[in-house]
């Protein structure tokens, strides 16, 4: 099960995300995103406390968004990653190419400062 709650903070999308990020649920993730694209993001910053598992599916979700952002100067940061997620972007060398950050204020403080 999975569960995402985005949040319009100005421009930046806070995407809160529950569960597991999988091929199940990515459906429900890219949905989740594309609204909050139409309505008012620029910028995202994915708490991911709360989840335990993220698989390619997940993955490719995650970098066809930062692809997107890219071409519209926008942000994308991942905030609070448990070990065990954090485990699979060292695994996939995907640290290299997402912005992590250690907690959610610390994303949302170097998206506005960076903007």
């Amino acid at each position: 099960m999975m569960k995402a709650v985005a949040k319009a903070l100005g421009d930046i999308c806070l995407l809160e995300v529950e569960g597991e990020i999988d091929a199940e649920h990515s459906a429900q993730l890219k949905s989740t995103i594309a609204k909050a694209r139409e309505n008012f993001a620029k910028h995202f910053v994915f708490d991911l406390r709360k989840v335990s598992f993220i698989d390619s599916t997940g993955l490719g979700v995650l970098i066809s968004l930062m692809r997107h952002l890219n071409e519209s100067s926008g942000r994308l940061r991942l905030a609070a990653l448990q070990d065990e997620v954090r485990s699979i972007f060292e695994i996939t060398r995907l640290y290299k190419v997402f912005e992590l950050s250690a907690s959610v204020e610390e994303a949302l403080k170097d998206i506005q400062k960076k903007k």
